[in-house]
């Protein structure tokens, strides 16, 4: 479902980069999510930093990951934040400045007392993911199959009653440390849950990236604009 309405954050060039940027996302805090009517978070501040040095006009899109995910991968003049670099992904889009490093757990239900020393150990579990995420993809090249080990979600705004609710059809879901921390911060129920599994992905981070048919100069001037905050803004440091 998408979400009603549409950030127009814009600043308007009169450069000859000139190109309305759409720039798609997710509600995935403490990265981005929605605070009082407006779109706030770490990665928010620095994508429109970096926009408004590189003197770029856009609107954000705020959708569930799969919808803005095939949106950046599909459509011309298209941008999305805040995406794990990885493998899969390499190739497929045009990778601009990062955004923050990332851990990502299996968290499972204290009273199931689900142990995991392995990665391999996991392929005993059904775990949610949702589609086309970085988990889901981390665990596809490395032997997860799809509806049996893994179990597809269309967002987490309902996956812990479906870790209550379907025991035995869902064990485990797998989530950025970050989300679950703010999760518990208001939610009672994650005191029922614990990290089992921490992926092996050090070094791991989020990146703003482009469709790679977005034109090479707009790239190189959202870059070019990336490396001058980093050496004159505390925002990047």
């Amino acid at each position: 479902m998408y979400i009603g309405f549409v950030l127009l954050l814009s600043v308007f060039t009169g450069s000859a980069f000139a190109q309305k940027l759409s720039i798609v996302t997710e509600d995935f805090p403490l990265f981005q999510y929605y605070k009082n009517g407006q779109l706030v978070g770490e990665a928010v501040d620095k994508v429109q930093a970096v926009l408004r040095q590189a003197e770029v006009d856009y609107t954000i899109h705020v959708n569930r990951w799969s919808v803005s995910y095939t949106a950046a991968l599909r459509d011309a003049n298209t941008c999305i934040f805040s995406m794990g670099r990885s493998h899969t992904r390499e190739k497929l889009f045009t990778w601009v400045f990062p955004i923050s490093k990332f851990t990502t757990s299996f968290y499972g239900l204290k009273s199931e007392n689900i142990k995991i020393q392995t990665l391999g150990d996991a392929k005993q579990y059904k775990t949610g993911v949702i589609r086309n995420n970085y988990s889901h993809q981390y665990l596809k090249m490395r032997g997860f199959k799809e509806d049996q080990q893994l179990i597809m979600l269309s967002s987490f705004d309902r996956v812990f009653e479906l870790l209550e609710a379907r025991r035995g059809l869902l064990d485990l879901v797998i989530l950025n440390d970050a989300q679950f921390d703010y999760r518990a911060l208001t939610d009672p129920f994650t005191v029922q849950l614990e990290k089992v599994y921490t992926l092996e992905n050090s070094g791991a981070q989020l990146y703003f990236a482009c469709n790679k048919q977005v034109p090479k100069p707009l790239i190189n001037k959202m870059s070019s604009a990336y490396k001058a905050l980093l050496h004159d803004s505390s925002l990047f440091n």
